[in-house]
């Protein structure tokens, strides 16, 4: 599997569409207005061409791009208006009826940043001091083209003296202007922007390569007070998810970094960086700091744990492809373990703050009536579903449990290979071993559910555990012998 995934990469890039990129220019002077304006330059054929809008958004697990928030959209080409529809099943598709001797159109519009509101990024982004930029929330691409195939050659303009911060290849900056390096839509869309006024950024690892920078935005100069402490714990992070993977597949790495109280509170992985955003308090008020541990190292194992090695039924080809998350127990709830794991050796969480999570965690879902009914493998499968359920009866509706039963799933994995192994061995040891490599740059390998329980046996071979034996669904999956 590992062998296909990376020659799959291979003819993706050799099938790499010819001619000029899509242009993308994106003005963000009126962001503390709420208002976003967009415009893309893109080589068409005479004809219908179908234009998407991103509807299924990587790491957010679901059909979550924020369609409804396109406004005044404007298409023209051969210097006259053309005249759009909306596909009427597929509602984030428009077809474009473009003339004999039109080679290429413009496609404007403006995008309603929302107001003080939960979600994921199509929740609220922006504050008058601060903003993340989405890319999918900014552009169409020819529906139906896979996002490897397609090259984006992108500015961006942010507010008069604003700072900001991207794992995205800069080319060049002027005044208030920013020209990124050509790149797929891949990597255009898995690389968001964070811009503000009061803005700071810290280098993690000084000297050392690939780099890592803390991106940090916040809506007062106060905030961004760091103390020297917390800086060493973050850099511990950077050395300990080296010991921890024995690789990085990135050129660098930014936790880009929101201190607000009126944006969504969210960690969402991207390859290269990861937009993580919390309380306007956070470094400065240690509860804060503590209640939020584990978000950048969580976020940061995405790099490895979804991004690098991801399973088959996420990797789609483009963002109108549904994506099946039966995996998101490992894509997740491995990624959960990882997390608060590195919070404590980094020294973020202190080895009791650990227990205790761990301790919550196993005593929330004792207390979840909705275990009798529902599996975990379908909160799962129904993460599209879950993510945007309501508060009320959660525990007998259940909700995205695939993180923290996930955890302790995983949990239960590292303390079976220890005791198994006589201490030979750990989770650490499939760790390394699974999502190792290389490493150096980003790249894609997927997996189904019988290449983990392959790799797992291969670690550390342990039986079909017995009838009676209490144990989670989803790890007997994994302690069955496989052929």
């Amino acid at each position: 599997m590992r062998r296909a995934a990376i020659f799959l990469l291979a003819l993706a890039s050799l099938l790499t569409a010819a001619g000029p990129p899509i242009e993308l220019n994106v003005d963000a002077s009126d962001v503390t207005r709420r208002l976003l304006h967009a415009k893309l330059t893109m080589p068409v054929a005479a004809g219908t061409t179908r234009l998407a809008y991103p509807k299924w958004i990587p790491g957010e697990h679901g059909p979550t791009g924020p369609v409804t928030d396109v406004a005044d959209l404007k298409i023209t080409g051969g210097g006259k208006t053309l005249t759009w529809r909306r596909d009427p099943v597929d509602l984030f598709v428009i077809a474009v009826d473009v003339p004999a001797g039109v080679s290429s159109i413009e496609v404007a519009f403006d995008f309603l940043l929302p107001p003080e509101a939960g979600g994921f990024s199509s929740g609220s982004s922006s504050t008058s001091q601060l903003a993340v930029i989405s890319w999918n929330q900014l552009l169409m691409y020819p529906a139906g083209t896979p996002s490897d195939q397609l090259d984006f050659k992108t500015t961006l303009k942010v507010p008069r003296g604003w700072k900001y911060g991207t794992a995205l290849p800069i080319a060049r900056e002027s005044g208030d202007t920013i020209e990124f390096q050509p790149a797929s839509l891949t990597t255009v869309v898995d690389s968001p922007v964070l811009a503000g006024r009061n803005f700071r950024t810290i280098d993690l690892s000084p000297g050392a390569s690939p780099p890592h920078y803390l991106n940090i935005a916040a809506d007062s100069t106060g905030a961004l007070q760091i103390s020297d402490e917390k800086i060493a714990k973050y850099r511990n992070l950077v050395q300990e998810t080296g010991a921890l993977y024995g690789s990085r597949h990135y050129r660098d790495y930014h936790f880009l970094l929101t201190l607000s109280d009126h944006v969504a509170h969210f960690g969402l992985e991207h390859h290269e960086s990861s937009d993580d955003r919390v309380a306007e308090r956070t470094l400065i008020d240690d509860d804060f700091w503590r209640n939020s541990g584990d978000l950048l190292s969580h976020e940061m194992t995405h790099s490895w744990n979804g991004k690098f090695r991801r399973p088959a039924g996420l990797a789609t080809p483009d963002y109108g492809s549904p994506m099946d998350g039966a995996l998101l127990w490992v894509y997740e709830g491995l990624t959960q373990y990882l997390g608060e794991v590195l919070a404590a050796r980094s020294g973020v969480w202190t080895a009791e703050d650990w227990r205790q999570n761990a301790a919550q965690t196993a005593a929330s879902m004792d207390a979840t009536p909705g275990r009798k009914w529902r599996p975990l493998a379908d909160t799962a499968t129904s993460a599209q579903l879950l993510y945007g359920d309501r508060a009320d009866w959660s525990n007998l509706r259940r909700s995205v449990d695939f993180y923290p039963e996930g955890s302790l799933i995983w949990l239960e994995a590292d303390t079976i290979i220890r005791r198994e192994s006589r201490g030979q061995k750990s989770l650490d040891t499939f760790i390394q071993s699974f999502y190792g490599g290389p490493g150096g740059k980003p790249e894609l390998e997927t997996y189904t559910a019988d290449d983990l329980y392959a790799a797992l046996q291969a670690v550390q071979p342990y039986p079909t555990p017995p009838q009676n034996q209490i144990a989670p669904e989803l790890i007997k999956s994994y302690l069955a012998t496989r052929p």
